[in-house]
Formats: C-alpha cells, sequence, structure tokens
C-alpha cells in the first residue's frame, strides 16, 4: 500500500490545505494528515487548536475521500518517530511518503537522523507558489543524493498547482475565503489570530 503522510503547521489550515489532501487522496492509497509542532517554525495558535481545525477539514473531505484520515497520534515533532508509529499503526510491509511544502526544502538535511529517515521513505516535495524550486534547491538535492549518506533517498515533486492561500497571509489578512466555513467558525468561537 501506497502511504502518504501529511504534517502541516495548520495555522490555520486553508483552501491549499484542502486542495493538497484532494492531490493526495487521489494518488495514494491512504493519506494520514496531522498538525505538526514544526521545531524550525513558531505557532499563532495552540497544538489542540490546530488539530482541531485540522480534523474540521479532513471531515469536510472525508466522504468523497474516505482513505483520507486525521491521525494526530503520528504526530512527532520528529518525522523519523512520525514514521515509526506509522509503521506500527500500518504495518512495516507498505511504502511510505512523507510530504513536505517547497518552503521546507532547505530543512530536510538538518531533521534528527535525516540519514536514517530519508533512507525509509520518499519524500513528495508540494510546489508553494511563493516558494518556487529554483536550480539551487535541486542542485543542492543532487548533492546530498550522491553524497554516501542519502545515495538511497527518493525525492519526487508533485504536479499540482496549489493555490497562493498560506496560513501566515490568513493570520496577516482574514481574508474568510481562504479557510472553509467551518474554520473560520471555529476561528471566530476560539478568537484565534485576533489582532
Amino acid at each position: 500500500m501506497e502511504i502518504a503522510i501529511f504534517g502541516t503547521s495548520a495555522d490555520p489550515p486553508t483552501i491549499s490545505h484542502q486542495k493538497i489532501l484532494v492531490y493526495l487522496a487521489n494518488h495514494y492509497d491512504l493519506v494520514s494528515v496531522y498538525a505538526s509542532d514544526n521545531p524550525f517554525k513558531s505557532h499563532a495558535s495552540g497544538f489542540v487548536h490546530r488539530q482541531k481545525m485540522l480534523d474540521l477539514l479532513v471531515r469536510d473531505l472525508h466522504r468523497d475521500y474516505p482513505h483520507l484520515h486525521h491521525t494526530p497520534e503520528v504526530s512527532d515533532r520528529r518525522s523519523i518517530h512520525t514514521l515509526e508509529k506509522a509503521k506500527q499503526r500500518w504495518g512495516e510491509d507498505n511504502n511510505f511518503t512523507i510530504v513536505i511544502g517547497s518552503d521546507l526544502v532547505d530543512q530536510i538535511f538538518q531533521w534528527y537522523q535525516a540519514e536514517k529517515l530519508l533512507s525509509q521513505v520518499k519524500i513528495l516535495v508540494i510546489p508553494r507558489e511563493n516558494y518556487p524550486l529554483t536550480q539551487e534547491d535541486i542542485e543542492k538535492i543532487n548533492r546530498h543524493s550522491n553524497s554516501g549518506a542519502f545515495t538511497k533517498w527518493h525525492f519526487a515533486i508533485a504536479s499540482c498547482h496549489i493555490p497562493p492561500y498560506s496560513s501566515s497571509n490568513y493570520r496577516e489578512n482574514h481574508h474568510d475565503s481562504t479557510v472553509i466555513k467551518s474554520i473560520q467558525e471555529y476561528i471566530e468561537k476560539n478568537h484565534l489570530y485576533s489582532s
């Protein structure tokens, strides 16, 4: 089984996150998504709020994509531990792909136990409009791929167009159209992202 694991800050989850999930659901047998605490980022709302908003987004899609699951139980600050939890849940014999945005490509080789992780999973990069993959990024990936430590890793770029609605853009401008209605209602009810 091909399993995509997508950890995202979800601060808040936007229409762009929704498009990514639909893309993944159309290309993988199972999609696991969870709110993550990226050690390289700061977060504007608490972890529990981000998990609840992401759950609302997954519920909105679940009828059409029953193999799309909100799986907070596999969430971990370190991707290697997330992979271990995913293998315990779905089995060692599956093929796992970790999904990241193009804004995180630079961080891959700084991840905890990156060499061990990248020998066990594929990496799928979702292009983000404001974070294009540059030739320098690709050359850096190729350099690492050809070095002794990372020769076994598999890297691909998703062929999808994601709208330029980022969580940070929502936090700055509060455009209701960038999040689904249930998330907007949750934000208002819990007074999140207010100035």
